[in-house]
């Protein structure tokens, strides 16, 4: 099982246009060649972070990998899924600061995994998913 969360599309939108509003700027104060460089630097560093804030969520039959955290499944004690109340409170309120979080805001369910590996002080990882529920599954 394997989830990849990347930019919804409000978000793609959203930043190409604060891109388009700086080379707008730079445009209006410093003329062409100056907004060529710029929208070369921006459409780059754009697609870079496009790609680095993404998080995958793998699931296989003997490791869980959610971002670049990964956690051996014997180690898992208990997987509950989370609906957009619970994770919710889990992000704001009933946040724990020695839970691992692998969290994006744009995704609103999620998957709480308990660990029970007594040498790791991590009590918990809060992870975002699109589908918490395919993971409970497997």
């Amino acid at each position: 099982m394997r989830e990849v969360m990347r930019w919804p599309i409000w978000l793609t939108f959203l930043v190409i246009c604060f891109d388009l509003s700086i080379l707008l700027a730079i445009w209006a104060s410093l003329g062409n060649m100056a907004t060529i460089i710029t929208a070369i630097i921006l459409t780059i560093s754009t697609i870079y972070f496009y790609h680095a804030t993404s998080l995958t969520l793998e699931l296989t039959s003997g490791r869980l990998r959610a971002g670049r955290a990964n956690i051996e499944v014997k180690y898992l004690k208990k997987v509950e899924v989370l609906s957009r109340e619970d994770m919710s409170f889990h992000r704001g309120a009933g946040i724990n600061p020695q839970a691992y979080l692998a969290l994006r805001f744009w995704v609103k369910k999620g998957l709480k995994v308990e660990i029970a590996d007594p040498r790791d002080p991590t009590p918990f990882w809060l992870i975002s998913s699109k589908h918490p529920e395919r993971f409970l599954e497997r």
